[in-house]
């Protein structure tokens, strides 16, 4: 199978490949982070990195079987005060031109909960209804995102259906020795926004983690000790681990770079549910 990945990131999409036993024969990756770049290139060195997506000339491509990306969800994010199309989601219209040119047999978009009007011209341009799933069924994670395909599922009428919940819980992910914690005192209270804002942070013993993000001294990578005295962060380690990416595949680039990349990746276990239907 030959595969065009845009917005590739560090590759969850040919993990969820492997992870199912679709054969690649070539994967090509368009990409413009360089710490993301490295993190593929040493776990796939024989990935084919073509750059910007604006500048991907689908000429000069063999026939793509796969097209794969989740284009950038910032302005179209409910967590922030989105400008839609607008914004930097907007290389959505790369997605579209590619797949337009490319014709590939089968194809996925990843992004955000949104706007239904953002979400229904999402839509309307690539012909199919997106399907929502909530990454805590694979995983321990909290994360909603929205997935179009054209690939055969399993449901009734060949929709991708939700996958099996496998009841994970962030208390069986997180590390509890060696942690470091943050004591909440006066001045802690004071630059979080004082005690009500820490007391919104969840427990490091919670069902879930919140959905992870790309910074990881974001106050949603923190959680409370059992008796809410102390604060800890995630590691990237155990972001690895909510990502359900192999144990270490971060471990080339430092700590925060990992997090940043992280926080851009897939669910890889929500992805590969999807891609069974290519076998």
């Amino acid at each position: 199978m030959v595969v065009l990945s845009l917005f590739d990131g560090i590759s969850c999409g040919r993990i969820a490949l492997e992870r199912v036993g679709v054969k690649v024969d070539k994967y090509y990756a368009s990409e413009i982070e360089p710490n993301a770049i490295k993190v593929t290139q040493y776990n796939y060195p024989d990935t084919i990195q073509l750059g910007d997506v604006k500048n991907i000339n689908v000429r000069d491509l063999p026939k793509i079987d796969l097209l794969i990306g989740g284009s950038p969800c910032q302005s179209f994010s409910n967590a922030i005060q989105g400008s839609g199309f607008d914004g930097k989601s907007g290389l959505f219209y790369e997605y579209l031109r590619i797949l337009k040119e490319a014709k590939p047999k089968y194809f996925l978009l990843e992004n955000v909960k949104m706007r239904k009007e953002w979400r229904d011209k999402i839509t309307n341009h690539v012909g199919v209804n997106p399907v929502l799933i909530n990454s805590n069924l694979v995983s321990a994670q909290d994360r909603e995102r929205l997935y179009w395909t054209n690939i055969i599922g399993d449901g009734w009428f060949g929709e991708i259906s939700q996958p099996e919940n496998k009841k994970i819980y962030l208390y069986d992910v997180v590390e509890q020795v060696d942690r470091e914690w943050l004591p909440i005192l006066p001045w802690t209270q004071k630059y979080w926004g004082g005690k009500k804002k820490i007391d919104m942070l969840r427990t490091i013993d919670s069902d879930k983690s919140f959905t992870l993000t790309t910074n990881k001294s974001h106050s949603k990578n923190y959680y409370l000790s059992k008796d809410k005295t102390m604060l800890t962060k995630l590691t990237s380690k155990e972001a690895e681990i909510l990502q359900t990416i192999p144990s270490g595949y971060t471990s080339r680039i430092s700590e925060g770079a990992a997090f940043s990349a992280l926080g851009n990746g897939w669910t890889v276990d929500v992805i590969a549910h999807i891609f069974k239907g290519l076998k």
